[in-house]
C-alpha cells in the first residue's frame, strides 16, 4: 500500500496522538511487529534500541509510570520524503515525582507497507532525567 507524503505524515500524527492520548494498543495496530524504536543519549534504561512490539509496549509502560498523567503532545511542524515522516514536537507533562516537564524532540518515522516500521528519537535526555529524579 502506497501512501503519498499528506498520508503519510497524517499517519504518523494521528498514530502519535493516539499513543500519548493513552491508546497504545489502538496505536501498536500501527506498527510493524518487526518495529524497532532507537533512543539517543547514555540514560541508563531508557537509551538504545527497543526490538518489536513488546519492546516498544514496556519502554511506553515506563514512559506513563514515569509521567502518570500522560504527557500533552504539540507538534510543531512534520516533513515527508518517500516513506519517511519527520516530526518536530513538545511534550509537556507533570512526573510522577510532581516535577513539570517541557522537552523538545525530533522522531524520524520510517514506514514500510502502511506500517511504522522504525523510529528513531532525538531529545534531551538530561531534562527528562532531572524530571523524574526525587
Amino acid at each position: 500500500m502506497t501512501m503519498t507524503i499528506e498520508e503519510n505524515k497524517r499517519f504518523v500524527t494521528q498514530t502519535w496522538q493516539r499513543l500519548l492520548g493513552g491508546d497504545v494498543e489502538g496505536a501498536l495496530v500501527n506498527f510493524s511487529d518487526d518495529v524497532t524504536w532507537f533512543l539517543t543519549g547514555k540514560l541508563e534504561g531508557v537509551s538504545g534500541l527497543k526490538k518489536g512490539k513488546g519492546a516498544v509496549r514496556e519502554f511506553l509502560g515506563g514512559v506513563r509510570q514515569a509521567f502518570p498523567e500522560g504527557l500533552k503532545t504539540e507538534i510543531k511542524k512534520a516533513y515527508g520524503e518517500g516513506d519517511t515522516v519527520v516530526v518536530e514536537l513538545v511534550n509537556r507533562g507533570t512526573s510522577a515525582t510532581g516535577k513539570p516537564y517541557e522537552n523538545e524532540y525530533c522522531f524520524v518515522f520510517d514506514l514500510v507497507g502502511g506500517k511504522i516500521r522504525a523510529i528513531r528519537e532525538y531529545v534531551d535526555l538530561e531534562k527528562a532525567k532531572i524530571a523524574v529524579s526525587p
